[in-house]
């Protein structure tokens, strides 16, 4: 054994695991110690295995994207309790906390007032974003009911859901953040932008080349934000 290569070794472990023919496979972190090219292969063996042989199988990975490929069902943990079942696609479209929003790539989070008369979105009449109106069927469907007056918001968003714009460029139907570069880096066939909002800093994905300290805008569309009420401060 100590002859093969990683992958050489998961594929003989896994042989091992299924000449029992069992009736569930229980695979723990079976791809972490594997280089990145290796593990997408054996992910996708094990899941034409999986479905070829027709085993049940419970899948255990801190690996977003793993669990994305390989799950026909995917349970997110969160201090070992369920925080959320669902397809990929049900947890990747609508998760239903800031936990798992943050999980499935939604990390960067603007604290927004929604303001229950128009529905209208704002940060709180800072000076460095317009606001939004957003229908109230779209708060419904995530979970937040009508309420009078303003009310304090979470709103998360994926770096990928975001458009890089002219900062005193308005954009139909988005909630704009004014702010300025301060970091660049290639991850391949995109660039990605720390792009300075105030005090916070938020990830923006964009294949045009841009230059760090250029005045830019944050375009967000109302269907991708991810909006909950703020935690409860701690006493």
């Amino acid at each position: 054994m100590t002859a093969l290569s990683g992958g050489q070794r998961q594929r003989v472990a896994l042989g091992r695991a299924l000449a029992i023919n069992p009736q569930i496979l229980l695979l723990d972190e079976p791809l972490s110690n594997l280089d990145a090219r290796i593990r997408e292969e054996v992910r996708h063996e094990i899941k034409t295995l999986q479905q070829t042989l027709g085993i049940t199988t419970v899948h255990v990975t801190h690996d977003r994207q793993e669990a994305m490929v390989m799950a026909d069902r995917i349970v997110i943990l969160d201090g070992g309790r369920a925080a959320q079942i669902g397809t990929p696609e049900e947890i990747y479209n609508r998760p239903n906390s800031p936990f798992v929003a943050s999980f499935m790539g939604a990390g960067n989070i603007v604290p927004l007032r929604v303001r229950g008369d128009g529905q209208r979105v704002a940060t709180g009449g800072k000076p460095f974003s317009d606001g939004i109106e957003i229908d109230i069927a779209l708060l419904a469907a995530k979970g937040i009911g009508y309420w009078p007056g303003d009310k304090p918001l979470n709103a998360h968003f994926r770096s990928e859901d975001a458009r890089l714009c002219a900062p005193d460029q308005p954009v139909d139907d988005c909630l704009v953040l004014r702010g300025e570069i301060v970091q660049c880096s290639y991850p391949g066939g995109f660039y990605r932008y720390a792009v300075r909002v105030g005090r916070r800093q938020y990830l923006v994905d964009d294949v045009r080349r841009l230059a760090v300290g250029e005045p830019i805008g944050i375009a967000l569309p109302a269907t991708a934000l991810h909006l909950y009420p703020p935690a409860p401060a701690a006493e």
